[in-house]
This record gives C-alpha cells, sequence and structure tokens, in this order.
C-alpha cells in the first residue's frame, strides 16, 4: 500500500493510533499487576478499554475491535514465549534432585501457558482489514511473509490476495 493511498483512508490512522495508545495502556496495567495470570490480563484489557472511552467520540466504535486485536497479538505472543522457554530448557544440567522439582513447576506452568492460548486459539487468526501491531504475518495460503515496524492495517497477500494470516516469529 502506498503512502498515499494510507493517507486517504482516514480509519487507517483512528484505528492504528487507537491500537497503539490502548497497547501502552494495556502493558503499564498488566506490568503494574506482576503476574500474567488470565485474570490479570482481562482486567488490564478492561482498564485500557475504559480508559480508551474518555477519548474522543470517533473511537467509540473502534475500541471493540481493537480490543480484540490487543488480546489477539498479546495472547500469540505469550503462546510463543511458552514455546521458546520449553525449547530451551536443558534438562541434562539439572541435578536429579531438583529435576523433579523444575518439571513439576514447568508442567504446572506449561499446562496454564497451553489453556490459556487454546481457549483462545481462533483469535490469533489475522485477517486483511483489521490492525496488528509491529511484527511479521505469514499468508495462511501460500506463506508469503508480511513485515510490520509499526501497527498496521493488514492489506491482502500480495503474491496470492489471500486473507488470512498467522504471525510468525
Amino acid at each position: 500500500m502506498s503512502e498515499n493511498q494510507k493517507n486517504d483512508d482516514p480509519s487507517r490512522d483512528t484505528l492504528e493510533t487507537l491500537y497503539e495508545k490502548m497497547n501502552r495502556v494495556f502493558r503499564r496495567n498488566l506490568e503494574k499487576a506482576g503476574a500474567l495470570t488470565e485474570e490479570s490480563f482481562e482486567k488490564a484489557l478492561k482498564e485500557s478499554r475504559e480508559w480508551a472511552r474518555q477519548l474522543k467520540d470517533h473511537y467509540a466504535e473502534d475500541i471493540p475491535k481493537v480490543t480484540e486485536f490487543l488480546r489477539r497479538d498479546f495472547q500469540e505472543a505469550v503462546r510463543q514465549a511458552g514455546d521458546q522457554t520449553r525449547r530451551s530448557l536443558d534438562l541434562n544440567r539439572i541435578g536429579a534432585g531438583v529435576m523433579g522439582l523444575v518439571q513439576r513447576m514447568a508442567q504446572k506452568a506449561g499446562s496454564q501457558l497451553d489453556s490459556f492460548a487454546s481457549k483462545l486459539d481462533e483469535r490469533l487468526a489475522y485477517k486483511t482489514g483489521e490492525v496488528a501491531g509491529p511484527g511479521t504475518l505469514t499468508c495462511t495460503q501460500c506463506s508469503q511473509q508480511l513485515v510490520f515496524d509499526a501497527a498496521t492495517r493488514i492489506p491482502p497477500c500480495p503474491k496470492c490476495h489471500n486473507t488470512g494470516f498467522r504471525r510468525s516469529y
């Protein structure tokens, strides 16, 4: 999408700006909670939504959409972090006595992350027209990658014109 096309779409700035503002409030509230639980996640998301409702009226109809975009992006990040943690743990270096304790802790943490991620897996699908935060999206049809440096409205796949994507790292 050219810069002129981006500037011709007045809703583009609204959604992307709202996403970035709500994301900052969401992250700040989640950090205050101190622990990542479903409850703290939902509370931080609710607080960012309530904060956004105090903004200009033209944001009102976009708040539910942006809330779901934030939920989807953050849940994908949590899922990826859990996967990376599981891959990086070297059990050969851990003593036998400690290994049982670590195994129970990892199993509990892993099952909590799996539960959290699996409940909303369908929300991790990205579609043309939605706003996504910085990162890489991969087309579900042809595997073409789209790389974004900032919150951006998702265009159709430039290769096959598909409208479905998944986050990739």
